[in-house]
């Protein structure tokens, strides 16, 4: 994966408040490299084997693009007006 971007901000439609993130959903939880810093401590001693079968860094095998990530955005104002989203 490359260097993080910032995110643009996102406003509301209705209302034009700047929106605030209620979700991000994760292609990878971890990300793959020897370190294993971000996989869960019950889930390192996979990762270090060869199980071809499991995928530890993406237990879930939710794929958002293409290797991406996405988040909902929400308007603080009020939680009838239109949320919007981001994949990146």
């Amino acid at each position: 994966m490359g260097p993080h971007r910032p995110h643009p901000p996102r406003y509301c439609t209705v209302c034009e408040a700047r929106m605030i993130p209620l979700l991000t959903i994760a292609s990878f939880e971890s990300n793959g490299d020897e370190s294993l810093s971000w996989v869960p401590q019950e889930d390192q001693a996979a990762a270090g084997s060869d199980c071809a079968h499991q995928d530890v860094s993406q237990p879930t095998r939710v794929e958002v693009g293409s290797t991406d990530n996405m988040q909902i955005y929400v308007c603080p104002a009020s939680p009838r007006h239109p949320h919007t989203d981001l994949i990146q």
